[in-house]
């Protein structure tokens, strides 16, 4: 997308309210299971595979994976008000197909639906996004504090977020999770798709490591994908710290790790394990962001058609840099831009499903 047709896509979904509290939707109670987007007893779309080959282990896992997804709102409000019958919640469900099911070989999946800021909070130049994320992160800490009180059983588990779902999985773990009894079950997070810059970590999780192997257990997971030589163009984005809310530049160097070799060297790796997926349908345009109605439409994920390809980290911006035949379909998409943001986890969701074994394993 161009960056006039960003523009004009931007000015389509700015709310043109203030933000009040007063006007959101009721805070969800997450005793009642139709604030959960997903449960292991909910048959829903966590437990999509591509195919028959993959095994799934819906509940009695001894693992627990708390799993925040991200933005699909961009209706002209600051946050959802959860109606399951508009095309948000339709997101939510696509989200739980392609990223959340890398999970469900191994873990007990909980998914929180949760009042999530509307696409535009990310763009806003004044205090209105950002009041919007912390109404949503109320909820995901809401939903968390129920996981663990109801839910969990003191097994272990691990935290799962793409995007604004991986901004609120940062927080998360630092008002809930880094120095508190909970980091000794604590066995990584998946902070996947919004960065963490390279120079505040250390300051921000001073006893929760960065990952640098496969096996790492008690660390942060995250990497952000582009293709080869892409340089992200737009100036600033939000990010949370225990002292407020601050605009971090998007140039500069973010933590990262290859989801391909799961270490932070800048050579390039391949994996001919990995599978890659898509999202099907013949009757579900997956680009439309205008809709407001769930359309109902069945759907399911698949393997590429094309899977090879190749992943290196940036040594200067930390991007996870890619090349080769799958990447080069990809850049035949209307429209594309370069960045993969959207394919952060289906491009590596093989990968990804036997590293979270292998990370438990360790643990356990």
């Amino acid at each position: 997308m161009t960056d006039y047709h960003f523009k004009k896509f931007l000015d389509l979904v700015e709310p043109n309210i203030e933000f009040d509290h007063n006007e959101a939707a009721s805070r969800p109670d997450y005793s009642n299971l139709t604030n959960w987007a997903a449960t292991p007893e909910s048959d829903v779309q966590q437990f999509y595979i591509p195919d028959e080959s993959f095994q799934v282990n819906k509940k009695n896992n001894d693992v627990d994976v708390f799993y925040i997804h991200p933005t699909g709102f961009y209706e002209k409000k600051w946050n959802s008000d959860m109606d399951r019958n508009k095309s948000a919640f339709e997101r939510t469900e696509i989200m739980l197909a392609n990223q959340a099911s890398a999970f469900n070989e191994s873990c007990n999946i909980y998914a929180p639906e949760y009042r999530q800021a509307t696409y535009f909070a990310f763009f806003d130049k004044n205090q209105n996004g950002k009041k919007a994320l912390d109404l949503a992160y109320t909820d995901v800490e809401s939903a968390f504090d129920y996981f663990i009180e109801n839910n969990n059983n003191d097994k272990p588990f691990i935290v799962a977020g793409h995007s604004q779902g991986a901004l609120h999985a940062q927080r998360l773990i630092i008002n809930r999770i880094q120095g508190t009894s909970l980091q000794e079950r604590f066995i990584c997070a998946y902070a996947i798709g919004y960065m963490i810059p390279d120079n505040l970590y250390d300051d921000l999780f001073p006893s929760i490591k960065r990952s640098e192997n496969y096996n790492d257990t008690n660390c942060i997971v995250s990497w952000s994908t582009v293709v080869e030589g892409f340089k992200r163009s737009r100036e600033k984005t939000p990010f949370w710290t225990p002292n407020g809310w601050t605009s971090e530049p998007m140039v500069q160097k973010i933590v990262s790790t290859n989801p391909f070799s799961w270490t932070n060297d800048s050579d390039w790796h391949l994996s001919p394990q990995n599978k890659s997926i898509i999202n099907k349908s013949q009757d579900y345009d997956f680009t439309d962001q205008i809709s407001i109605a769930h359309t109902g439409t069945k759907k399911s994920i698949g393997l590429t058609r094309v899977q090879e390809f190749s992943a290196s980290l940036n040594d200067k911006s930390g991007l996870v840099e890619t090349r080769g035949p799958l990447i080069d379909n990809i850049k035949k998409m209307k429209f594309f831009s370069g960045d993969l943001h959207s394919f952060d986890m289906m491009l590596f969701w093989g990968t990804l499903r036997q590293n979270v074994k292998d990370r438990i394993k360790t643990f356990v």
